[in-house]
């Protein structure tokens, strides 16, 4: 009791180090991440006299063993950042876009989505034959997509959907795609993957994906 006590006041600087965290370490590879967090967020908050745990761990603050262990029988690894990367994705607030020249991301998806949506989970590209038309029934229908080997440009038709520009009309959650509206349902994910390493984006796609950067470490190569 006297430890939540202490965690409760200690919220404040790690709730910030975690949003923090959230918004804008995903394109960064690990060790700009470690800096970013602890070496200049947390001792900010130091110099600041704001609450912070000083032990602070990202992977006990927004996840857990339980489902740290569900991701691992998924396929995805369980060093430090594919972890990292496991709560970005989860809990991205724009749809991620995973920088995956090893293929970890698009294997764990694939694996965690087909079990949970079973056979509603589409796999795509922008050049598949009427992917537009696939990508609204999973719109309507609450689905899964992911689109793989994405180059540098994402094809602006589905733009409303990235930005998720969703209206409300008589109670029912609409969204325009190309000259269609659907009807949104909540369960729709979507996930879009690049095999390229180091992808020029532009600002705009950093402003409607989340970027989250899966390229293997060494310590996730001896894990």
């Amino acid at each position: 009791m006297e430890n939540f006590k202490e965690d409760k006041i200690k919220l404040v600087g790690d709730c910030l180090t975690a949003s923090a965290f959230l918004s804008y370490c995903g394109p960064f590879n690990f060790v700009l991440r470690q800096r970013m967090l602890f070496e200049h967020w947390k001792n900010n908050l130091v110099e600041l006299g704001l609450p912070n745990k000083e032990n602070f761990k990202l992977e006990t603050f927004l996840t857990d063993d339980v489902e740290i262990s569900k991701w691992a029988s998924e396929k995805l690894p369980t060093d430090e950042l594919s972890v990292q990367n496991g709560i970005l994705t989860k809990m991205a607030s724009r749809f991620p876009l995973c920088i995956d020249p090893q293929m970890q991301a698009i294997n764990w998806i694939k694996t965690k989505e087909s079990n949970a949506k079973k056979t509603n989970f589409n796999v795509l590209t922008f050049n598949t034959e009427g992917y537009l038309a696939k990508l609204a029934m999973a719109i309507k229908y609450g689905q899964s997509v992911l689109f793989e080997n994405i180059d540098t440009e994402i094809d602006p038709m589905i733009d409303p959907v990235l930005e998720k520009n969703i209206v409300n009309k008589a109670g029912v959650d609409i969204i325009k795609l190309g000259d269609d509206e659907l009807e949104y349902d909540e369960k729709f994910a979507l996930f879009l993957t690049t095999k390229i390493a180091n992808p020029n984006y532009t600002p705009e796609v950093f402003g409607k994906t989340m970027v989250i950067n899966f390229m293997v470490t060494f310590n996730g190569l001896r894990e």
